[in-house]
């Protein structure tokens, strides 16, 4: 069975866009945008993750990460949360030049008790196309991997394991 990158990891691409790679990064609850909260997200708590963007080729890519690549699901069903995309930082039709890097700042919100286990999907579109979709998971409890390797090396009982078992128990036992 594979297993969704864990927040933190990077994940490379693979064929078309050799070289560049994704990562979900800096989960932070209860963190509301600097311009305010939205009429929409009443009576649930907010919070905020970093999706940077790594070009390791030898060319250029064009970058879209706007809020249509971007799905959120909360708690232990998976429900859908709300996505602040007028308050989130994008990116939009940015050229990403070799050994640089972009990033996001997406804020969301869910109600309180859905935050124990937040699945993260990202789908951006690279060169006018769009990439495969991958996922991340995590929370506030759950110790975020320090990006150093991807998750599809990890051998053995790695943290991909430790949330997979999280998962599995309904995310309660943390």
């Amino acid at each position: 069975m594979l297993h969704p990158n864990v927040l933190g990891d990077w994940q490379e691409y693979d064929e078309d866009f050799t070289g560049l790679r994704v990562r979900v990064h800096s989960f932070k609850k209860g963190d509301v945008p600097k311009r305010g909260r939205d009429d929409d997200a009443k009576g649930l708590t907010y919070f905020s993750f970093q999706v940077t963007v790594e070009n390791r080729a030898e060319e250029y890519f064009d970058l879209r990460l706007d809020h249509d690549e971007v799905q959120i699901r909360a708690g232990k069903d998976g429900h859908g949360a709300f996505l602040d995309k007028y308050r989130s930082a994008w990116i939009r039709n940015f050229r990403l030049y070799p050994l640089r890097r972009a990033s996001a700042t997406v804020y969301a919100a869910a109600p309180a008790s859905h935050l124990k286990a937040i699945d993260i999907q990202i789908a951006m579109q690279v060169d006018d196309e769009g990439t495969d979709p991958y996922v991340w998971v995590g929370s506030d409890g759950i110790p975020e991997s320090t990006g150093r390797t991807a998750v599809k090396k990890t051998r053995g009982k790695g943290i991909a394991d430790e949330v997979s078992k999280f998962l599995e128990q309904g995310g309660t036992d943390l």
